[in-house]
């Protein structure tokens, strides 16, 4: 029997989380603040009781308790229940749970915006074009065209690591530590990621070398927590102060496998509900590996766990790639190739993760990232692309990473200890497959359909080269349509566009129209004067019917006013109509 292009042996090697009733230190949430001393009195039961406030930030009231005797969870939530106080669930502070507690309630709490994380302007940064730095701008990379993606100037990045080793050679906003107070400083993980996704200050003493990442304009905070095992608090407090500090992006590449909890699960709906003034923080998790063996197999595990937080919705879960674009393969010491990754259906997208640039190192070289080095640029990618629109919604950034991805599916480059490893073969019809989600992600393409309407439809009709001009036009303040828009309407309608089917559908008829005429120009004439005119008039004034700032209304109207006054006189429609067919023939190049 021919085996479907979706299968590959989705086995877990561990069989899930910690029972309901295990006597581990506790966890436990409120609907509202209370005092050591009420909840002392609530809990006196309770033998060598010990308490402590871990996060008072409405909605989140955490609480953590030690006790010299076992304590049942349930035990906890009725003796709060009894004295008044609305427990939301209870849970162990060290081993990870699949329950979840009572939902949030975000209506009566503040935003989180950021008021003492300083944010950098754009510069110029030395880029040189060295083979280890293929990632930017050669085949298989991202395409970080810094014409269309920027330096993600205005935006901040929280990194959160187990591991700060050479920290001061980054220009970091500042360092915060989250359950430790001496945060280990043995590896450079977490400097690898600040230093991959933004880069590297140097440091002459250390002969460290200045090294630019993807976004080199955005500020960077590491947050240093506790080794894993330590814990499972330590995380989701770690997401939430990123988020309140201001963070638009948080990256955490450590060990957080088995580490789901309700607590995670409330820092998740923290970020995605109130991170960035209510658009919602990108939260950028690696799918890690899993390369031991499940019980009764030969094979490597390879698989994410649905219940890990890497499969959470409210995560961007990225996948290593190759320098060939396909998925991140190893040789071992006999020169066969194996996966370094985990697969699954939550698989969002893939970023280079091989040969890369390795950001502390004295000479030009490359090393092996693997799904960290994936997430950091990913999340490098994402502070591009929110410089580029700082109005879109977290889940339209996740959704416009993915429907921009560039596939680079292959052969592999060689022999293969095992074909198990390489399953699924194929991707479904929506393009999705488990090793690399949707594609690699592309900073370009992503910023050319963040910034612009039009930018996005020529790039949707295969016409990127087209769109680039456009994007180029329209920052010099000659647009296609032939008059003048300002940036905050193009960002505007490039959100308005993407979420209104039939708007899409007229753009892109309006640019198939002008480009069907401009490479022909004997096509003209058997087309009336006034019908293009007319037909920008309405997809104008269907923009009108969405909500928009002020200054947007203002601007449409007068576009719209100008369209419809052009569709009653021939001689204003048509010098109009030649600078939008001048203008077109200026992308799509000479005619046929």
């Amino acid at each position: 029997m021919t085996r479907p292009h979706w299968d590959f042996d989705y086995r877990l090697v561990t069989p899930g989380y910690a029972p309901l009733d295990a006597d581990d230190d506790v966890v436990f949430a409120l609907d509202k603040a209370a005092s050591l001393e009420t909840l002392g009195a609530s809990l006196d039961s309770v033998e060598g009781l010990v308490l402590e406030t871990l996060l008072v930030r409405p909605p989140l009231f955490w609480y953590r308790l030690r006790s010299s005797a076992k304590v049942r969870f349930e035990d906890v939530e009725r003796a709060l229940e009894r004295r008044g106080l609305g427990c939301r669930y209870a849970t162990s502070a060290v081993r990870g749970s699949l329950a979840l507690g009572e939902p949030l309630t975000f209506a009566d709490a503040p935003p989180a915006t950021a008021s003492d994380w300083k944010s950098r302007g754009p510069s110029v940064h030395d880029e040189p074009r060295s083979p280890s730095r293929w990632v930017f701008h050669e085949p298989g990379g991202i395409d970080v065209d810094r014409a269309v993606c920027g330096t993600g100037a205005g935006m901040r990045l929280g990194v959160i690591d187990d591991e700060g080793m050479d920290s001061d050679a980054l220009a970091l906003d500042g360092e915060v530590f989250v359950g430790t107070d001496s945060p280990s400083r043995a590896a450079l993980h977490g400097s690898l990621m600040v230093g991959w996704a933004v880069g590297v200050r140097g440091h002459a003493e250390r002969a460290i070398p200045q090294f630019t990442g993807i976004a080199p304009d955005a500020s960077p905070r590491l947050y240093l927590i506790p080794k894993p095992g330590r814990d499972v608090v330590s995380l989701p407090c770690a997401i939430v102060r990123a988020v309140d500090d201001g963070a638009d992006v948080v990256v955490c590449a450590t060990y957080v496998e088995g580490t789901t909890s309700p607590l995670l699960d409330d820092a998740l709906a923290f970020a995605s509900s109130l991170g960035r003034d209510h658009r919602g923080t990108a939260v950028v998790l690696p799918t890690g590996r899993e390369i031991s063996s499940p019980r009764g197999s030969m094979h490597a595990s390879l698989s994410l766990s649905p219940g890990d937080p890497a499969s959470d919705p409210r995560v961007l879960c990225v996948a290593p790639s190759s320098r060939g674009g396909g998925w991140f393969l190893w040789p071992d010491k006999r020169g066969r190739l194996r996966p370094f990754a985990n697969r699954g259906p939550a698989v969002r997208l893939a970023a280079p993760g091989d040969d890369m640039s390795y950001p502390f190192a004295k000479r030009d070289r490359l090393g092996h990232a693997e799904s960290s080095g994936a997430s950091a640029v990913a999340a490098g990618v994402a502070l591009l692309v929110l410089g580029t629109n700082p109005e879109l919604r977290v889940s339209e950034l996740y959704e416009l990473l993915e429907q921009t991805t560039v596939r680079g599916d292959g052969a592999p480059p060689g022999p293969v200890a095992d074909p198990e490893d390489l399953l699924p073969s194929g991707r479904d019809p929506d393009g999705h497959d488990a090793k690399t989600g949707y594609g690699r992600v592309s900073a370009a393409r992503a910023c050319l359909v963040a910034a612009d309407p039009i930018a996005r439809a020529l790039l949707e009709l295969g016409e990127e080269a087209a769109a680039r001009r456009h994007l180029s036009d329209v920052r010099d303040g000659a647009t296609t349509l032939g008059v003048g828009y300002s940036r905050a309407l193009a960002l505007w309608a490039a959100r308005t566009v993407r979420r209104d089917a039939s708007l899409t559908h007229e753009l892109r008829a309006l640019v198939r129209h002008v480009r069907l005429v401009s490479r022909a120009p004997e096509r003209r004439p058997a087309h009336p004067v006034r019908s293009l005119t007319r037909r920008l008039a309405l997809f104008v004034g269907s923009l009108l019917l969405h909500d928009a700032p002020p200054g947007v209304v203002l601007e449409l109207s007068k576009l719209r006013r100008l369209a419809i006054e052009a569709s009653r006189n021939p001689a204003v429609a048509e010098p109009f109509e030649d600078a939008c067919f001048d203008a077109a023939a200026r992308l799509f190049g000479p005619p046929t």
